[in-house]
């Protein structure tokens, strides 16, 4: 016979609903059942007591949750953060932009007319115009257009005098003060009885961009040849009367003279065969070039260089306070701020827009090659057969332009990173915002502002500008686009 099965037993049954919490005491004595063969109650350890266990450690998995969540949010701020400097960075850089990672839009837009209409002051952004017959500053806030100050400069001159252009320039910090220039007009044409021919001189207005108040006012006698802004000051190169020239630099807010120079010989040739002589300058140096170039130190007035009549020479300052000096016929010398020679470079080098990520070396570019050159001693590091000119050095790269084609290149080694033939030569040098390569190309019914990725040359944006901008600039960390009688600011 088979063994006798044990017969069946009735047990109470519990229903218990899903969304109620178990009592410890009855989850621990369902588990603890010991069933035919079990040895006791159980201790938690096995698989199937899922309720002791997940109490344990639910805890310590909480808490690892929420310290990952608080790390990836404190990662987040700080990249954040990061992200504010670095464009914050970008934007004090001179001739660059603000990173515009979205398509902009015309945020405010006032008249601005002249070469220089736009300059960045005190925060804001000064326009000049010579809409209401009178040349007028005027600041702006940068974010709406508001007017926080104007100053009314000149009036504009009648028929029968040569126009008048004023232009300003700014300094490198906010405050600095803001020095506007222009030539008084002379007349067309004058009657038989003027015998001394008249020598307007150029009037020079000191304002403080915070309020647009004049801190000083003064004339260099005229005709002035050549005004250059040297920090805080003005090199201003008039012609004599006896045909030589005198180079000043004088304080920008008095006029007062911290140096003179004037040239030996006669500059000025009155038939106008010659070519007439031209101020270049920068903090370092002071060039007055022309029949017979002298190169002058831009803190002393010292001679550095004389040229004979006929020899072309100049010479341009580097970041590290020396300069190189060129000379026809003679090359390209990089030489210490005492003078003292340290090496030879191919020509002058290039002034491009750069965020210092390239610093210590320099670009050349010799009409079909650009050359990147130590800037210690001149050593070669790499070239590039192009016909286009060096405008930017950004992040690493360098932004190359002419006619309608943009070629970035790699800072380090010159390697070919993209290339890019617009429909039409565009209107102005590349802007770059340190992620975007930005140009402005002309078309039948508007103007295409154009942005590609800085290191693979991919589209971004594209905006549709007004027909009549001619050119689109930095000013002061913004994009502007500048007709021949506006400023419209980008943002």
């Amino acid at each position: 016979m088979g063994g006798t099965r044990p017969g069946a037993r009735m047990r109470p049954v519990e229903l218990v609903d899903e969304d109620d919490e178990r009592p410890t005491s009855v989850t621990s004595a369902r588990h603890g059942d010991a069933g035919p063969g079990d040895d006791g109650p159980d201790d938690g350890s096995t698989a199937g007591a899922g309720g002791p266990s997940w109490r344990r450690w639910w805890p310590w998995v909480v808490g690892v949750a929420v310290l990952a969540v608080s790390s990836a949010g404190v990662a987040t701020v700080q990249a954040d953060a990061l992200a504010r400097e670095r464009a914050d960075r970008i934007a004090r850089v001179p001739g660059m932009v603000r990173p515009v990672e979205q398509a902009p839009a015309v945020r405010w837009r006032a008249p601005a007319e002249g070469p220089a209409p736009a300059v960045a002051a005190g925060g804001a952004l000064v326009l000049l115009s010579v809409a209401d017959g009178t040349w007028t500053a005027r600041a702006h806030d940068p974010a709406t257009g508001d007017v926080r100050w104007e100053l009314p400069l000149v009036e504009q001159p009648g028929a029968g005098f040569e126009s008048l252009v004023v232009t300003c320039a700014a300094g490198d910090a906010q405050q600095d003060v803001l020095l506007c220039a222009w030539a008084e007009p002379d007349v067309l044409y004058g009657g038989a009885e003027v015998t001394t021919p008249y020598a307007p001189p150029t009037r020079v207005v000191a304002v403080d961009p915070a309020d647009g108040a004049v801190l000083g006012e003064w004339e260099a006698a005229g005709p002035t040849l050549g005004v250059t802004r040297v920090d805080d000051d003005l090199v201003v190169a008039v012609a004599r009367p006896d045909r030589r020239v005198t180079v000043e630099r004088r304080a920008g807010t008095s006029g007062e003279v911290r140096w003179s120079w004037t040239s030996p010989e006669s500059l000025v040739d009155p038939t106008g065969v010659r070519v007439p002589p031209r101020l270049v300058a920068d903090r370092r140096v002071v060039t007055m070039a022309g029949i017979a170039p002298t190169v002058l130190d831009a803190r002393s007035g010292d001679v550095i260089r004389s040229g004979g009549r006929g020899r072309q020479m100049l010479a341009r300052g580097l970041p590290d306070g020396g300069y190189v000096l060129w000379v026809w016929t003679v090359g390209a010398e990089l030489r210490a701020a005492d003078g003292t020679v340290r090496g030879e470079v191919p020509a002058l080098p290039v002034r491009v827009v750069t965020d210092g990520s390239l610093d210590g070396w320099l670009l050349v570019d010799t009409g079909n090659q650009v050359e990147a050159v130590a800037a210690q001693d001149g050593a070669p590091l790499w070239r590039l057969t192009t016909p286009a000119e060096p405008v930017a050095a950004v992040d690493g790269v360098v932004v190359l332009a002419r006619d309608a084609t943009v070629l970035v290149v790699d800072g380090g080694d010159g390697r070919e990173l993209w290339e890019r033939r617009e429909p039409r030569e565009v209107l102005s040098d590349p802007v770059t915002d340190g992620l975007h390569a930005i140009v402005a190309v002309p078309g039948r019914d508007a103007t295409d502002l154009v942005a590609r990725g800085l290191h693979d040359g991919v589209l971004a944006w594209d905006v549709a500008l007004p027909a009549d901008v001619e050119q689109v600039v930095a000013v002061g960390g913004r994009l502007v686009a500048l007709t021949g009688a506006e400023a419209l600011v980008l943002g």
